[in-house]
């Protein structure tokens, strides 16, 4: 799933305010609400449908390990874990006196009641853990363990997504399994939901640090203009996060301007310029090479994203765990371009090239209904490389001719991006290098035969082989200039200058509250 798609960066949205969809706050405990815009309604939280956005289950529900800054794992609902040598088996200590919000014990039979929904589900096979699930064990009240049928290395990793690994209450389910209700351990219950908000209450009986305030209401906002606008007006408190509302890097500057709050920090995703692998002329290492030193990335970070990016040359970011040794990000060398063109057999000038009688011209497969913004991109990158004598086209397509052509490889480039924290590195790995995984429409980064067995081999590592197994990843693609990373975009957030100890969570799939203080 593309970076892009998650934040609309350059959206210049004209039009309503819609502000008559925030309620103005009359309760007397309205200085006790946190109000959060959120850019697609929850929906009803159900733990194994793929229906409701994803940020929204964090606040409920709570994983066996949570994601903490940089990829380290922390304490969830497990308080301590051991891998055995062979790596078939993981034995949790469970966390003694937590009840789910409906009063249920949270101990070993709820945990093997959850994690045996999905463990061994063909529907999530996608999860290692769950490919590979064998047994659970009940060891103690308070202590499973789980058997596997081939190490993962990445089960760590995986127990801390959003879904469907969470735990819901035995009792919120009905006789065939289906969940009746959005039951968790989180520090937050659901009051209500609908298709304009969900309301929360504090769940005071939540078994760490409680928020400071007692309500917390996710305002539906699909508008990023009018996200904006219910900020800077106060029906709002909170708006940003790729995953929760985007916040542009243009609206951003300009809530900066008004007096708004602007929270910006290195991101974990990556978003990537893609070589189609089936491209006759995306085959010729000489054009990839080319185009990668070609690209000026520092000026798409500064201008299109108005500095809230980092150029890069990386697949992922340091704030993704192994994600191996730092590549200089190169200056933009026109004559060099040329120079790998001319030594890979190509003939012309900044006009043009041309090799057996053929010239060198590409297409440029963008879609701004599926990716906003990314038509500016391509169109910054095109005026680069016909500098070089690299003519290219830009076909501009909609959603459905985007999810039609891209995994049939019909493009010679187009736009990806890394899944970020807590997927990675092993989530993009295993789908946007791995020709067998089934991606649908997000298609594939590079595939080949040869990658196919580096990248296998390192997702099967663990141990002290892991980082040299995924750091050999990093090292192929970079040889075969088989990627070319443009940039990192930030994480941006902006508040209401009322909100004191505002901080980023993690990753982008979770909600911010923790630390705030309200004005």
């Amino acid at each position: 799933m593309m970076k892009l798609q998650r934040r609309s960066f350059l959206a210049a949205t004209a039009g309503l305010t819609f502000l008559s969809a925030f309620p103005r706050m009359v309760l007397a405990d309205g200085h006790d609400m946190l109000k959060v815009a959120i850019a697609a309604e929850t929906g009803d939280l159900d733990l194994l449908q793929n229906v409701s956005t994803l940020s929204s289950y964090t606040v409920v529900f709570d994983a066996l390990i949570h994601y903490g800054p940089g990829g380290v794992l922390e304490p969830g609902l497990a308080t301590a874990w051991t891998v055995a040598d062979d790596g078939l088996s993981i034995s949790f200590d469970l966390r003694e006196g937590v009840t789910f919000s409906d009063g249920t014990q949270f101990d070993a039979d709820a945990a093997e009641w959850n994690l045996k929904r999905w463990m061994g589900v063909a529907d999530f096979s996608w999860i290692g853990i769950s490919a590979a699930f064998g047994s659970i064990i009940k060891d103690a009240p308070n202590k499973i363990t789980v058997t596997l049928t081939r190490p993962v290395a990445a089960a760590l990793l995986e127990l801390t997504i959003v879904r469907p690994v969470r735990f819901l209450s035995p009792k919120a389910a009905d006789a065939d399994g289906k969940q009746t209700a959005p039951i968790g351990t989180g520090p937050w219950i659901v009051e209500s939901y609908a298709s304009d908000k969900t309301v929360l209450v504090r769940n005071d009986a939540y078994w760490g640090e409680k928020p400071s305030f007692a309500r917390m209401e996710l305002l539906v906002v699909p508008d990023e203009l009018a996200r904006a606008n219910g900020l800077r007006a106060g029906d709002l408190d909170v708006i940003g996060g790729d995953w929760v509302a985007p916040l542009s890097p243009r609206r951003a500057s300009a809530l900066k301007t008004d007096g708004m709050t602007v929270v910006a920090e290195p991101g974990t995703a990556t978003t990537i310029l893609g070589y189609s692998p089936k491209s006759p002329m995306m085959q010729d290492k000489a054009v990839r090479d080319a185009i990668f030193i070609g690209v000026d990335r520092a000026a798409i970070a500064a201008v299109l994203f108005e500095g809230y990016a980092d150029p890069t040359v990386n697949i992922f970011p340091t704030t993704v765990p192994t994600a191996g040794t730092r590549g200089e990000v190169p200056m933009r060398d026109v004559a060099a371009a040329q120079a790998a063109l001319t030594a890979g057999g190509w003939a012309g000038d900044a006009s043009g090239f041309t090799k057996d009688g053929a010239p060198l011209l590409i297409d440029f497969l963008v879609s701004d209904e599926s990716f906003p913004g990314s038509r500016r991109i391509a169109e910054m990158i095109q005026g680069q490389l016909m500098e070089i004598g690299i003519q290219c086209n830009i076909s501009s397509v909609d959603n459905a001719t985007m999810h039609d052509r891209r995994p049939k490889f019909e493009y010679d480039l187009t736009f990806f991006a890394t899944y970020g924290a807590p997927y990675d590195p092993h989530g993009s790995l295993g789908a946007s290098f791995v020709t067998a995984a089934d991606t649908g429409p997000d298609g594939k980064i590079y595939v080949s035969d040869d990658l196919d067995k580096v990248v296998l081999a390192a997702l099967d590592a663990g141990g002290e082989a892991r980082e040299p197994a995924m750091q050999a990843v990093y090292d192929w693609i970079s040889a075969n200039t088989a990627a070319c990373p443009l940039v990192v975009s930030q994480r941006i957030w902006a508040v209401n200058p009322r909100l004191k100890g505002f901080g980023l969570p993690a990753t982008d799939y979770d909600l911010p509250f923790k630390g705030i203080t309200l004005g």
